[in-house]
Parts: structure tokens; C-alpha cells; sequence
């Protein structure tokens, strides 16, 4: 007799494409990650939409950078974008506490891409801008739903280093 095991598909909600308010729910380290250029240091930023989903949750999204602020690098781009101004010597030279935006809104740009490989479509984060009300700058008018849980408070988490080796493997 025969054992058949497949892989279930589990379908997730696709988050809206467009302008979508949004707040920054957490920051996480995923360590060196094997990349076409060699090994990257590499952080994650996930952000909880405004918008929510047909069961009423807010729909989560992520943007994956390397760890850098390199003039040239995106999490430099988007960062400086996001707050409305360039980063000073200062702040570059004593390190910017990526933590420390956590909580901040923002307006995200978001797409929809088809991936080949995957057969899917994907929710991408294309651009993140200030989030303006009545043509005012505000990071601090939404707040978490509290349904997401950061990654480093879950039971099953696990350090950057062992992450990497986990998914380079």
C-alpha cells in the first residue's frame, strides 16, 4: 500500500497594491545570508498594514535589505526617504538604531509581482514615504493591532547565526 504525502499550498491574503498606510512592527536580524554575490549580512523589515484581510487581520508585509547604510545601499534610500531627511556624519559614524524606528508610520508603495519560479504573486514593497494626514507628517497615529508577534519574543526563535546556517543549508 502506498503513502502519499503532498505538500500542502497554503493560500495567504494578498496584501493591496498601491499607497498603504502602514506601521513598522518590527526589525529582524537573519544573519549572513548565502546571495549570488557571496554572503550578505541581512536584515528584514516587517510592517503590519492598515488595511486588513476578509477575517478582519491586518495584513503583514516584509522588505528584505542587506546590512548596510552605504550611501548606495536601499535600506539607506528608504530609511532616508521615510523620515524626510538625509542622514547626517554623526549619525552614521555612531550607527543608527534600526530598533528605534520600530512603532513609526509610514505610506508604503506596494506592488504585486509574479514569480515564475514560484508560480505566485507577490506583495512587494516598492517604496515607503512619511504618512501624511491633513498634509501633515505623522509616525505616530497608528497603532499595533497587537495580533503580530516579534520575532525574537516567539517561542521558536532562533539566533541570526542559526537562522543563516539553517536556510543556507
Amino acid at each position: 500500500m502506498a503513502l502519499i504525502i503532498k505538500e500542502e499550498k497554503i493560500e495567504y491574503p494578498l496584501a493591496p497594491d498601491g499607497l498603504q498606510d502602514a506601521l513598522l512592527v518590527d526589525v529582524v536580524d537573519l544573519g549572513e545570508l548565502d546571495t549570488p554575490w557571496g554572503p550578505k549580512h541581512k536584515l528584514s523589515l516587517v510592517w503590519e498594514l492598515e488595511d486588513t484581510d476578509s477575517e478582519g487581520k491586518h495584513f503583514i508585509v516584509t522588505k528584505r535589505y542587506t546590512w548596510s547604510l552605504n550611501e548606495k545601499s536601499n535600506l539607506r534610500k528608504d530609511i532616508e526617504r521615510w523620515r524626510g531627511s538625509k542622514f547626517t556624519k554623526d549619525e552614521l559614524e555612531n550607527g543608527v538604531d534600526m530598533e528605534a524606528f520600530i512603532g513609526l508610520n509610514a505610506t508604503l508603495f506596494i506592488s504585486h509581482n509574479e514569480s515564475e519560479e514560484h508560480g505566485k504573486t507577490f506583495s512587494n514593497i516598492e517604496t515607503i514615504l512619511p504618512r501624511k494626514k491633513n498634509n501633515k507628517v505623522v509616525f505616530y497615529d497608528l497603532k499595533p493591532s497587537g495580533d503580530y508577534t516579534r520575532v525574537v519574543e516567539r517561542e521558536n526563535y532562533k539566533e541570526p547565526e542559526e537562522y543563516a546556517e539553517m536556510v543556507n543549508s
